[in-house]
């Protein structure tokens, strides 16, 4: 039986009351085995690059060096296409083998910067170049990077994030990187989000190489495609939020699509449920299954399932017990996502007082539970958040910033 992919969760308390719970928590974790001198499987990747006009000089130049970087780090077991967008797209290497590495690397040098940004027709055609070939045995990526608002081709964000979505539910992971203070962070987070990849904001270019990297190195670690957990409630038990991926309720289940796995990764979601009173004891709260196919094993599919129960009691004592430092530590953080997303919708209204009045009554709320369940990581988070307050200024720049922290803490990474 494969283990490549091993779930574990675990609840805010101990004990639940008998009466019922308005809202209780349960932290899920599933994460990828290490990869001990094992194959990789082979990569179909495409790089999908913004060359309007505002990338010129070094951001172009960094972009260059990262996908040269690419090149090197590819085999001929790879397949590697690049395309280029402005007002126009263009494949500058089409799909192929990476064998001839020297002759990919003159072909990137000659991309130059030119005219608008059609950033749906660059991303269009690096998906079709990665599902054009024999998907099955690759781990197909698509990476885009763009600097600025898509004014060509389809321009509704709404659509955008469709297509990305269409896209992964083909097989398609699209991570997405933006660059300087132009770009619109919640289009390229949400085709992120859509397409089961990773967001990135860039503020300073010359870190794209490294961005680059990150992502090379999920590529080749990748031990699990297609993940998907499936939530069963019972016993009365209603699923209230989940926190973290993006999720498709049916009457009886919720279903989260959580795209790759790479080694050691840990995919983090936050589930928010209520509870209907019980008698004490042991009860059944949720079915959980999940399937994805282990890359590692001759591309397997893997289902597994586990039952998720909770101890009701009407002790007082029990149901005082201080909640589990790590799992409430990862709530908190959750939580502060939540604010800091709210917090922005204050800040482009022009309400700068009261965003930044919630964001510093959840940070010293955060930083009381930290004292009170003795977590250095928690009060790190907290004091995180007083930072950004600290000589505050909203512009575009900051407006990126507060997002980028948004993202990482929603998806409770360090």
């Amino acid at each position: 039986m494969s283990q490549n992919l091993k779930l574990s969760y675990a609840h805010r308390k101990k004990y639940m009351s008998t009466e019922g719970e308005e809202k209780s928590y349960v932290l899920i974790e599933l994460t990828g085995a290490p990869l001990i001198d094992v194959l990789r499987s082979p990569i179909n990747l495409s790089l999908v690059l913004d060359r309007s006009g505002s990338m010129s000089g070094k951001p172009l130049d960094y972009c260059k060096e990262a996908c040269e970087f690419v090149v090197d780090q590819l085999t001929n077991k790879d397949i590697l296409s690049v395309v280029t967008f402005d007002g126009d797209v263009e494949t500058v290497v089409s799909p192929q083998k990476v064998t001839h590495k020297d002759l990919l690397k003159k072909h990137i040098q000659r991309i130059h910067t030119r005219g608008i940004t059609n950033l749906s027709g660059g991303l269009i055609e690096g998906c079709q170049h990665v599902l054009k070939q024999e998907m099955d045995q690759y781990v197909n990526r698509v990476i885009l990077l763009s600097d600025g608002i898509a004014n060509a081709g389809i321009r509704d964000p709404q659509l955008l994030l469709k297509l990305a979505e269409d896209y992964a539910s083909a097989g398609l992971v699209i991570s997405t990187l933006g660059v300087s203070d132009r770009f619109e962070e919640e289009t390229l987070e949400g085709i992120a989000d859509n397409g089961k990849g990773n967001f990135h904001y860039i503020d300073e270019v010359d870190s794209i190489p490294d961005i680059f990297s990150q992502e090379l190195e999920e590529l080749l670690s990748n031990v699990a495609q297609n993940i998907k957990l499936k939530i069963n409630p019972k016993n009365g038990v209603t699923i209230t939020n989940i926190y973290g991926y993006n999720f498709q309720s049916s009457e009886n289940s919720v279903l989260i699509p959580l795209g790759d796995s790479y080694a050691n990764e840990v995919k983090s979601l936050l589930v928010e449920y209520s509870l209907p009173p019980m008698g004490e004891g042991e009860h059944d709260i949720f079915d959980m299954e999940w399937s994805y196919v282990d890359t590692v094993n001759g591309f397997k599919e893997c289902c597994f399932s586990v039952n998720v129960p909770v101890r009701r009691t009407k002790d007082l004592n029990q149901l005082l017990l201080a909640p589990d430092t790590y799992t409430e530590s990862k709530i908190q953080t959750t939580l502060s996502a939540v604010v800091l997303e709210q917090a922005i919708q204050f800040f482009d209204q022009g309400n700068l007082k009261e965003g930044k009045d919630m964001i510093y009554q959840h940070a010293s709320q955060m930083k009381e539970v930290a004292a009170d369940i003795n977590s250095p990581e928690l009060l790190v988070e907290s004091e995180g958040l007083i930072n950004e307050l600290s000589n505050f200024t909203y512009s575009s720049k900051k407006r990126k910033v507060l997002n980028q922290e948004k993202y990482r803490r929603k998806k409770r990474r360090q």
